[in-house]
């Protein structure tokens, strides 16, 4: 610190405290070293001696005039406090957070930058070649395309794809080998493609995606072409020579450098159809779909090919040595060193090559898709809990570049509440301002469905006063269609419901989000189910009216001569909040999804009052504070009762008297009897084709959640009568957010099945 305090030229405090640190000279030693320190003093001030800050001369630096200060400043910290902190005018907390350990190996990023790699050392160590084999190529593309993958993921270019050496500088380390340099130029074409279109939507986040190049010209980087007509057209040329070199094998390292092309050609052409600027028509879905349906194809052809084996190890090893991201570490902010490790096993590559274009096919046909599915989260694949930027990115973009698309959707989902079509006729001033409203609202609430789940976990809770207000116009507007409509309006309230079933929706998603973003304490568990459970029990409520209505609204226009009166009393039946005759697969799911979520606040209770859980005390003496960090945000949206801890109390009462706990698991068993009645029940209902792959894999889900805990309830039943209790753990192993009571039997059962 003392050195570079010296370095500081302006600074008369820093100055000050430097010259009091160092003794001051008595006398002068004869010899050698005294000669030439006096010389190189005498020389350096010609006239004065060097004045300080204050005016007064400084002594000359001389390397034994160093004095340790450790003691010094060991005996300061003794004196401090914990969160104190030392501070000058020159040195806030910003300076104390930002400054380094100089020479620290994990600190200093500029620590040892001598091994750092650079291309004159690469060409001198024949790192990079003006020359390779069509196996080394392979090896070399395979590894820029997981580190793509990778960039996606949130890491810097300069540490993943441009930690490659040959995209230091194209032209002259691959334009000499133009199979190479038609695979690295679409390959640039797909890169620019992708970062353009995460920046059009600009939904991303730190953590989701870093756009600076730090200085890398992306633009411009290229071995031939920049055009994406012309690269696609070299590219095709070189494909067909090299699949006519292979031959019909399939198994020639020519093949197999043919077959990657052909990928990199078909994933190039479909992020250029996706990424428009002036908006995705249907020709360019047409040519994305076929594209990325290629793409699919040819993943299954290499997740063959690597189960056969791929290139030999030696030319792995000797290839990917030109993959080193010390070459632009300095490019990079001083800091620790960051460093980005790359996925080593080719399956789970492949894994997620599979996912990305599964994600990329779905978003083509996003636009057709109604508002609940896009809300919440159309392109989710299955096992892949979030997608990466890229598809979401598109989803956006397709969403909002349609100019009235979003309107669309807003009617879309109003109609299927038996909103009347005439209604923007009849009553034009009322429902435009309401629609204008909900556009505003729901322009945000887009964004946010494609945004991470940490980010739409924390900026969901802003949102509840926009619907709060959308719900007072909504019931003004319901009661003007009523003045205007009167008997021919099926259903009495539809914008009031339609605006609190999307309100519900967004409150039970941010609850359910706490369980994938693992917040939640096993003490809470429960108290998080009984308040979903009342959500959902508004939510089902509001859903039996409704297809009531629609019900009666079908049975009526099949009897045209049906007196009015009779209508009257079937639209006040309605209003009472009667069941449908035939509840829709939708209903059943929610019903259902409803009776598993209060089984389980049934069960955690149970094993919160026998002290079965590993939740700690603290957090079970401190659900009051919980409760209001976790639904304060919900309290903004006027809800038909506004729960609180103490409903809270006494609905988990039971579970705290000891002589009840046997009437507890019942109930839950009871819960959890009536979630598979109901599941199926949706197994043997005719379900439309388009719901029928997301009805299922739901239902399946499901199903897995209530065995297992129906196993969990007999086996504490058999502990309870035993009177031998153990420690049970909740898992979310089987379902992202309902959780998986596992006795000690099955604890063993888990561990041991990884192992098979």
């Amino acid at each position: 610190m003392d050195e570079e305090d010296d370095d500081e030229p302006t600074s008369g405090i820093a100055q000050d405290g430097a010259s009091k640190k160092k003794k001051p000279k008595k006398k002068k030693k004869k010899g050698k070293d005294n000669h030439e320190a006096t010389g190189e003093a005498g020389a350096a001030g010609a006239g004065a001696p060097p004045m300080g800050a204050l005016g007064q001369p400084l002594a000359p630096i001389a390397e034994e005039e160093w004095v340790d200060i450790s003691d010094v400043v060991n005996l300061a910290a003794e004196g401090m406090f914990l969160g104190e902190m030392l501070e000058s005018p020159q040195f806030r907390l910003y300076d104390a957070m930002s400054a380094i350990e100089i020479m620290d190996p994990k600190m200093d990023s500029g620590f040892n930058s001598g091994a750092d790699m650079t291309l004159d050392r690469a060409e001198a160590e024949d790192v990079v070649s003006r020359s390779l084999t069509h196996e080394q190529m392979i090896t070399v593309w395979d590894h820029l395309l997981m580190y793509y993958l990778l960039w996606l993921d949130g890491h810097t270019i300069v540490q993943t794809i441009f930690s490659c050496l040959y995209l230091q500088d194209p032209q002259r380390y691959v334009a000499t080998m133009p199979i190479f340099g038609a695979f690295v130029d679409a390959f640039l074409v797909a890169c620019r493609a992708a970062r353009s279109a995460v920046l059009r939507a600009n939904i991303f986040d730190d953590e989701d995606f870093l756009p600076n190049l730090f200085g890398v010209d992306l633009d411009a980087c290229c071995a031939f072409s920049t055009k994406t007509s012309e690269v696609f057209e070299s590219l095709t040329r070189h494909r067909k020579a090299l699949a006519k070199e292979g031959g019909k094998s399939g198994t020639s390292p020519a093949s197999r450098a043919a077959r990657r092309m052909e990928w990199m050609g078909d994933y190039m052409m479909a992020l250029a159809a996706l990424s428009r600027e002036g908006g995705i028509d249907d020709k360019a879905r047409a040519a994305a779909r076929r594209h990325i349906e290629a793409c699919q194809r040819v993943v299954e052809q290499l997740r063959a090919e690597a189960e056969n084996g791929g290139a030999a190890a030696d030319d792995c090893a000797g290839a990917l040595r030109c993959f080193d991201a010390s070459l632009n570490r300095k490019l990079l902010v001083p800091g620790p060193p960051r460093t980005v490790e790359p996925i080593k096993d080719r399956a789970a590559v492949l894994k997620r090559l599979t996912s990305h274009l599964s994600e990329l096919l779905l978003s083509v046909d996003v636009h057709q898709l109604p508002l609940a599915k896009v809300l919440d989260g159309a392109i989710t694949c299955k096992g892949e809990p979030e997608p990466n930027v890229l598809p979401r990115s598109i989803v956006h973009s397709s969403l909002t570049d349609r100019s009235g698309h979003l309107r669309w959707l807003l009617l879309d989902s109003l109609e299927a509440c038996l909103f009347p079509a005439d209604a923007l006729t009849h009553c034009k001033k009322a429902a435009e301002a309401f629609l204008a409203h909900c556009e505003s609202v729901f322009s945000h609430t887009l964004r946010l469905a494609n945004a991470s789940r940490a980010r739409r976990f924390r900026r969901l809770a802003h949102y509840f006063a926009d619907f709060n207000a959308l719900q007072h116009e909504a019931w003004q507007l319901d009661e003007e269609l009523k003045r205007t409509f009167a008997s021919n309006l099926h259903y009495h309230r539809p914008c009031w419901v339609w605006v609190m079933e999307q309100c519900l929706n967004a409150m039970i998603s941010k609850l359910f989000l706490g369980f994938d973003l693992d917040l939640y304490d096993e003490a809470e568990f429960h108290m998080i189910y009984w308040y979903i459970d009342y959500l959902f029990g508004l939510r089902i409520y509001n859903s039996n009216e409704l297809c009531h209505a629609k019900e009666q609204m079908v049975a009526s226009s099949g009897n045209k001569k049906k007196p009015s009166a009779a209508r009257q009393q079937e639209k006040g039946a309605a209003s009472r909040g009667q069941r449908p005759r035939n509840p829709p697969p939708f209903l059943l799911h929610l019903e259902a999804t409803q009776a598993t979520v209060r089984g389980l606040f049934r069960l955690l209770a149970f094993c919160q009052r026998h002290d079965l859980t590993s939740a700690p005390r603290a957090a079970s003496a401190g659900l009051a504070q919980r409760f209001v960090l976790r639904f304060r945000s919900l309290e903004h949206f006027r809800l038909p009762h506004l729960p609180s801890f103490k409903d809270f109390e006494l609905s988990s009462a039971s579970a705290l008297a000891p002589v009840e706990g046997r009437a507890v698991l019942d109930a839950a068993k009871a819960s959890l009897t009536d979630a598979a009645a109901l599941l199926e029940r949706i197994s043997s209902s005719k379900v439309q084709e388009d719901e029928a792959g997301r009805i299922s894999e739901e239902t399946t889900a499901l199903k897995r959640v209530v065995v297992a805990n129906q196993l969990a309830v007999a086996e504490l039943s058999r502990m309870l009568d035993s009177g031998k209790m153990q420690k049970v753990v909740a898992t979310t192993s089987d379902h992202p957010y309902l959780v998986t009571v596992l006795p000690p039997s099955r604890q063993v059962q888990k561990a041991v099945a990884p192992s098979k």
